[in-house]
């Protein structure tokens, strides 16, 4: 399954979370207000998305589902 974030007008947002869940998918909604986060949280967003873009570009090893499960 892909996850995929998009920003749309809130009035758009009905027609489009009926559309992606006709098709199975899942919607989450969040409000993405810079002055709701820390400068902590957005520095960890910011390099969780570093560390995406390279584990997608094959420089970085991800790390398997079930190397999380044994800690």
């Amino acid at each position: 399954m892909t996850t995929l974030v998009i920003e749309i007008p809130d009035s758009e947002a009905a027609d489009i979370s009926s559309i992606v869940k006709a098709k199975g998918g899942n919607v989450v909604s969040v409000n993405a207000d810079d002055e709701d986060l820390t400068a902590a949280e957005l520095e960890l967003i910011k390099r969780g998305l570093k560390e995406a873009l390279l584990i997608k570009e094959g420089k970085v090893k991800a790390i398997p589902i079930s190397a999380l499960w044994n800690d």
